[in-house]
């Protein structure tokens, strides 16, 4: 389907490019202690064809997951309320939860300590 409008692809891409060179030209221009200005690569500008398609392909992932395990919960759901009358889906679900948290939690700390962010 993409292949059938190339040019408006090709053209998209072209024009988001021209915005992150506009941007990278517009911080590269701004005072040293503004605290809008960021640190850019300069090559960051030239991999957004290359970037872009990916980001849009992983969030049409994310998209059709997110909709595949949303409608596997609902039914699950669906079908513990009206065989099982005891919670155990929610105490389950808030197990996995804690653990889950606890590694994300883990990851981002361990990730603070190693940039040097982390106060200890």
């Amino acid at each position: 389907m993409l292949l059938a409008y190339w040019k408006i692809c090709l053209l998209t891409l072209i024009i988001l490019t021209l915005f992150a060179l506009y941007a990278y030209r517009v911080n590269s221009r701004r005072d040293p202690d503004d605290p809008k200005k960021r640190d850019y690569s300069p090559y960051a500008t030239w991999i957004t064809p290359v970037s872009i398609p990916l980001i849009l392909l992983f969030n049409l992932g994310v998209l059709i997951l997110g909709s595949l395990l949303t409608a596997v919960f609902l039914i699950v759901f669906l079908l513990s309320l009206i065989l099982i009358r005891e919670p155990f889906l929610i105490k389950w679900i808030l197990k996995h939860a804690q653990k889950i948290g606890e590694k994300i939690l883990k990851i981002n700390t361990e990730l603070l300590k190693f940039a040097g962010l982390h106060p200890s």
